[in-house]
Parts: structure tokens; C-alpha cells; sequence
């Protein structure tokens, strides 16, 4: 990877990680939980969000993550089904994130006269910067919906049963662990291959249905 991939990762990482912790944050405070406020989460400003050694992991064993945002779900009149809610506004920002990264592209293409076929294949640092940018984004979204702890998809089960969601939450540093080492160890190929089938297909439905709009 050269230093320009590089330096495009980084930005599209710092922004991701920084609106995803924020919406978790912002969701939060709209239900009037004051623990991101307190903690001086609630701006979207990268900053307040990247944990340095997770973010530094991303390039140097392909796994990493930003500084959790911590909520309190008792101030919630229904604390399940709302920290469920929270949960999934980081993967919906991501979505949206990558939704808007296709239209620029579109909107880019339509501008400079090509067609959308002809626009995924030119070496253009624009087009190739949002295409990125659109891909990290939705596998970003697919990731973290994981029914694991510690990633928010865990809640979904925390919701449908209780008991399990709980047991998760109990035994999270084992389970954490045990994740990371499947995520880096044996099972990282076919995991990293299934997250980019995945990754990749979403992106192209999203690209068929919003180029529709412009061609």
C-alpha cells in the first residue's frame, strides 16, 4: 500500500469512526441520557473519538476500532428496546455515508461526461477516493451489525433474549478475545472474504439503483 492509499484510508477511517461514535453519542443524549454530553462525546469531531493504538491496529493487523462512546441505558423509559435503537445508528450513518460517497461519484460522472461502467475503471484520484470511501463505509455497517460482543450487533440478541444479551455483556473480555483471535488468526481469510462478497454487493446494488437516477 502506498503512502497515498495510506493517507486516504486514514482520512476515510477518522471520519467514519468519528460520525459513528457521534451518532451512537447523539442518539443517546436524544434520549435523555447526559453520560455522552459529560463526557464530551457529543461533536462530531474525529478527534474525541479515535482511540490511537485501535486505530493504529486497522493498518497494521487489518482490526481495529474507535473509543466507544459509553451510554447509560437506565435513563431510557424502555432501556432494551432504545439501546437497540442507539446501537443502530452507526451502521444506518455508515450506510448513509456510503449512499452519499455513490452520488458523489454519480454526480461527478455526469459532470465530467462518462458513463457509470466507465467511471468505476478510470484512475482518477476523485472517483477512486469516494468509491473507497463508499466501500470502507458499508463494510463498516456489515461489520459492526456482528451478533458478537462487544460490536453493537450483540444488542439485536440482547433484545430477542435477554438472558443471552446479559451473559455476552458478563463474559465480554473472553468472548472479545476469542473474536480477535478468529479475526486475525486461521479464520481471517474466509471472514475477510465473506465481509468483502458482502461489502461489494451491497455497493453495487446501491450503485445500480442510484444510477438509475442519472443515467
Amino acid at each position: 500500500m502506498g503512502i497515498t492509499e495510506i493517507i486516504q484510508l486514514a482520512i476515510i477511517l477518522a471520519v467514519s469512526i468519528g460520525l459513528h461514535e457521534y451518532a451512537h453519542a447523539y442518539a443517546s443524549h436524544s434520549l435523555w441520557d447526559p453520560t455522552p454530553k459529560l463526557q464530551n462525546r457529543l461533536t462530531p469531531n474525529p478527534l474525541r473519538h479515535i482511540d490511537p493504538i485501535g486505530f493504529l491496529m486497522i493498518f497494521l493487523v487489518h482490526f481495529g476500532r474507535g473509543k466507544p462512546v459509553q451510554i447509560n441505558p437506565m435513563y431510557y423509559k424502555n432501556p432494551l428496546r432504545w439501546e437497540l435503537f442507539v446501537s443502530l445508528a452507526w451502521p444506518a450513518t455508515n450506510l448513509l455515508l456510503a449512499i452519499a460517497g455513490i452520488l458523489i461519484m454519480l454526480i461527478y460522472a455526469k459532470i465530467t461526461g462518462v458513463t457509470a461502467m466507465e467511471m468505476i475503471s478510470m484512475p482518477n484520484m476523485v472517483i477512486t477516493f469516494r468509491w473507497l470511501f463508499a466501500q470502507i463505509n458499508i463494510a463498516l455497517a456489515i461489520f459492526n451489525m456482528i451478533p458478537i460482543y462487544p460490536l453493537d450487533g450483540y444488542r439485536l440478541i440482547k433484545i430477542i433474549k435477554p438472558a443471552a444479551g446479559f451473559w455476552m455483556e458478563k463474559n465480554g473480555m473472553i468472548i472479545s478475545v476469542i473474536f480477535v483471535f478468529l479475526l486475525v488468526g486461521p479464520g481471517s481469510q474466509a471472514f475477510s472474504y465473506i465481509i468483502s462478497n458482502t461489502t461489494d454487493f451491497i455497493f453495487r446494488v446501491f450503485f445500480t439503483i442510484f444510477g438509475q437516477t442519472f443515467y
